[in-house]
């Protein structure tokens, strides 16, 4: 079993670059393979393999309110304002 992991990351690398330039069919296809591979590895591994993807996207929605939600967290810009051109009545020399 774990012999067969790099082959099957190897097929999966090959299909998404063959779906990179590939046709629209192609990308759909990629697609679907991977929707079944995740069928399949729920199949293989029960439970986990459908926990664990959605605790990682709960996680990953969390970072995002976060980042999105936290003005403390950005470094402050000061707004400056355009130099005027125009000729005033007095000079500042």
């Amino acid at each position: 079993m774990t012999l067969a992991i790099p082959a099957y990351l190897a097929i999966i690398g090959f299909l998404g670059w063959s779906a990179w330039r590939g046709g629209q069919t192609e990308k759909v296809m990629f697609i679907v393979n991977l929707g079944f591979l995740w069928l399949s590895a729920i199949w293989l591994f029960g439970y986990p393999a459908l926990i664990l993807p959605a605790v990682a996207a709960a996680g990953s929605f969390l970072l995002f309110l976060v980042v999105m939600t936290s003005s403390d967290l950005r470094i402050p810009v000061a707004v400056t304002e355009p130099y005027d051109t125009r000729d005033d009545d007095y000079d500042l020399r």
